[in-house]
C-alpha cells in the first residue's frame, strides 16, 4: 500500500472524522481510508447522493397512472406555439 498526502482538507471534515474515530474507537486514518473507499465505490458500494431512499417502490395510490396520463403528460398546445 502507498501513503499519500491530501491537501486542502476542510477543518470541519477533520473534526467530523475525529468524532467518528472516537465513537468507533478506531484511528483517524481508518475513518479516512473507509471514507475514500466508500466515496470511490471501491468497496462494492456505488457512491451515492443519498437520494436513493426516495426512488422506486413508492405507492402513490390507485389513481396515479391515470393522473400521469390525464394531467402531467398533457401537452398545452398554446405554450408550444
Amino acid at each position: 500500500m502507498k501513503q499519500i498526502t491530501v491537501r486542502r482538507v476542510e477543518d470541519q471534515w477533520i473534526e467530523l472524522a475525529k468524532q467518528r474515530a472516537k465513537v468507533r474507537q478506531v484511528s483517524l486514518n481508518q475513518v479516512f481510508v473507509e471514507a475514500l473507499a466508500k466515496g470511490l465505490g471501491a468497496n462494492g458500494e456505488a457512491a451515492t447522493n443519498g437520494l436513493e431512499k426516495y426512488a422506486g417502490g413508492a405507492d402513490f395510490g390507485s389513481g396515479w397512472d391515470e393522473y400521469l396520463t390525464r394531467d402531467l403528460m398533457k401537452i398545452d398546445e398554446e405554450i408550444w406555439k
